[in-house]
């Protein structure tokens, strides 16, 4: 290895590789970097690994079960974080420490810059994460203050970008914005796998509606059940396939098993490769009531499914409606977009019960799936425009994008 290659060697710093849209994230980057890089990445723990990376991995080793962590164990995690991370800086000739998520962003921005560029990546709408308290009295008055200390600020989306300098005040100059990117040919290779030979007995012959994604409370799964069942009074062949796991299931098990789609949801817990049950469906529905840039709604769109979003503006207007980025009101209606369908934002109400009345945005959202399900040159055009669409979430542009921020 030349003198030249020896300084190219990059840290990263993120809490886990597992279970998670960032962490997804950074271990498609990872993997395709460029041969001649060192990759160091940090984690709180080798415990559990759900990604597949390269490089040296380095660990805290700190770990807690469950995973959430208490603000004492965030607090030790931190500390712990901010000594090694002076300590690898200091040791190590990097070109640059990229941290992913809040608290490794701190901790990479507090550890200095002296030494390496220090680049922080916000995956997420910190906005719409101000109704949980930790982001509001912590994580908030924390990007206020330190973030443009940062050599860069890379947000996953244009959405998030504004945030940050408009909310956040973070310098323009200091922004980037870097897209998730895909390996178009894995997702292809994952998606012709077989699925559960029962599951797929159950599913022949049938309509399918499919979500992937966390059940928690954000995702607004109980707006597409309310949507599905009226849908599924139209369209009796339709079946809701849910693929995921999370805090909310046993609350959306009970509303499923009381109601008149007990029959035509079906669970499938959380999924190393969405992607088969994704390729065997017929449409794709994402009802999040915020989000950075959701990868599951791109994957999605690189497969070829159809797509509808409700417009939580930051990614899923990037993904699937370019021309609304610069319009600043939500959708009030079911809108046809360029590359897919967005529906207005629900409420975030928690409903107890499947029947009772729909609220506009659920209607819109029904009327969106029924479009796709039963307008058969309507699902074709938005099949082929995701096709189209997706060829941009190579996962080689990110990565050149990230060395030109990493190199300055």
């Amino acid at each position: 290895m030349s003198k030249k290659d020896f300084y190219k060697r990059v840290l990263f710093v993120i809490p886990y590789l597992a279970n998670g849209g960032a962490e997804r994230a950074l271990s498609n980057i990872v993997m395709h970097f460029p041969e001649e890089w060192q990759i160091d990445i940090l984690v709180n723990s080798d415990r559990r690994i759900d990604y597949p990376y390269k490089g040296r991995l380095l660990t805290l080793k700190i770990d807690e079960n469950p995973r959430t962590a208490s603000i004492f164990f965030q607090a030790r995690a931190f500390w712990k974080r901010l000594k090694v991370l002076k300590k690898l800086k200091k040791e190590n000739k990097y070109v640059a420490c990229v941290s992913f998520l809040d608290s490794a962003n701190v901790a990479n921005i507090l550890s200095g810059k002296k030494r390496c560029r220090v680049i922080v990546s916000v995956r997420s709408s910190l906005v719409n994460q101000a109704r949980l308290l930790q982001y509001r009295y912590i994580v908030n008055p924390l990007v206020h203050l330190l973030y443009n200390k940062a050599d860069k600020v890379v947000a996953v989306s244009k959405g998030s970008g504004i945030e940050l300098e408009d909310i956040f005040q973070i310098s323009a100059s200091r922004i980037s914005v870097i897209a998730n990117g895909y390996d178009l040919d894995v997702l292809a290779q994952e998606a012709a796998q077989d699925i559960d030979k029962q599951l797929e007995a159950s599913l022949e012959g049938k309509r399918i509606i499919v979500f992937v994604g966390r059940l928690s409370p954000e995702k607004g799964l109980i707006h597409l059940l309310r949507a599905f069942s009226r849908a599924a009074e139209q369209e009796s062949n339709l079946v809701l396939l849910v693929v995921g796991d999370g805090d909310n299931k046993e609350l959306l098990l009970q509303m499923v098993r009381n109601s008149n789609v007990k029959d035509k949801v079906y669970f499938t817990g959380y999924q190393r490769n969405p992607h088969k049950f994704v390729a065997r469906s017929d449409l794709f529905v994402i009802t999040s009531l915020y989000e950075g840039f959701p990868n599951v709604l791109a994957e999605a769109v690189c497969l070829g499914l159809p797509c509808i979003a409700t417009d939580f503006q930051t990614g899923a207007r990037e993904i699937l409606a370019p021309a609304l980025l610069t319009e600043p009101n939500e959708v009030t209606q079911m809108t046809q977009a360029e590359y897919g369908i967005i529906t207005p934002l629900c409420s975030g109400k928690k409903y107890k019960d499947i029947a009772e009345p729909l609220e506009k945005a659920e209607e819109e959202l029904v009327e969106a799936m029924l479009l796709l399900i039963q307008n058969k040159n309507m699902k074709e055009y938005y099949e082929a425009k995701s096709r189209q669409r997706g060829t941009a979430f190579a996962i080689r542009f990110t990565v050149d994008r990230w060395l030109q921020e990493i190199q300055g």
